[in-house]
């Protein structure tokens, strides 16, 4: 699992579409005191620029907080400083992981074909002023890509154009919204770049004053993750 951020924490599930990979779930965590000190202060100092914890084995259903009973509310497992198949180090063992919300949980379709003509989705997710999107896998071949972003303030819309307020832009989601970029294609090469501004449209989200979708100028900060060949 890809781990980001620093308050709040969350850890982003590196899906494939292979079983038993094939889910795209993305958690917000907590670690005791002294571990998430630990993993803050590392930050500084991430060889590749990512960490990674690589939890106890469990099929990812438990995560499912639809799935029936009580979800999994805690995670064993280990803090790798960089990549944990790539020459990461692991700067944490056996620490626990608890999952205070599911931010997006998603089974992929491991027989469906992707359309690189649809329209290129995000998910956005986090707290007003850190922002992050992941991009929403859908089927092979895809990509794996979370960079951090911003709401840029008095640049939202409702559907019709009519200015909103700058509320909008001081949203926090604690659940994944989709937001959709259109005139860009759903692959690689049109994916979004770190430190762009453009304009996205949350179809499914109410704004502030109730208004049903609406659209918004978002600014990316650094790109997090980008895996391409794990789910050609």
């Amino acid at each position: 699992m890809l781990l980001f951020g620093a308050d709040p924490i969350y850890v982003s599930h590196l899906p494939m579409f292979d079983a038993p990979h094939n889910f795209q779930v993305i958690l917000e965590i907590t670690f005791d005191a002294a571990v998430a000190a630990a993993y803050r202060a590392d930050l500084h100092v991430a060889g590749d620029g990512i960490h990674t914890f690589v939890p106890e084995t469990f099929s990812m259903h438990e995560l499912d907080p639809d799935h029936g009973g009580t979800p999994r509310s805690s995670m064993k497992g280990a803090i790798v400083r960089g990549h944990f198949e790539r020459g990461g180090e692991t700067i944490a063992p056996d620490v626990t992981a608890h999952i205070e919300r599911t931010v997006q949980f998603q089974e992929l379709d491991r027989s469906a074909a992707h359309d690189p003509s649809g329209a290129l989705e995000y998910l956005c997710f986090g707290r007003a002023g850190q922002l992050y999107l992941a991009h929403h896998v859908t089927a092979r071949p895809d990509f794996d890509q979370v960079l951090a972003a911003r709401l840029v303030p008095g640049t939202g819309t409702d559907q019709a154009g009519r200015p909103l307020p700058d509320e909008v832009a001081e949203q926090d989601f604690e659940t994944a919204a989709p937001v959709s970029f259109d005139g860009r294609n759903d692959a690689p090469a049109t994916r979004l770049t770190a430190h762009e501004v453009t304009n996205g449209k949350f179809f499914t989200t109410i704004a502030p004053g109730g208004f049903h979708g609406y659209l918004v100028n978002l600014e990316t900060g650094p790109e997090l993750y980008l895996e391409v060949d794990e789910l050609a």
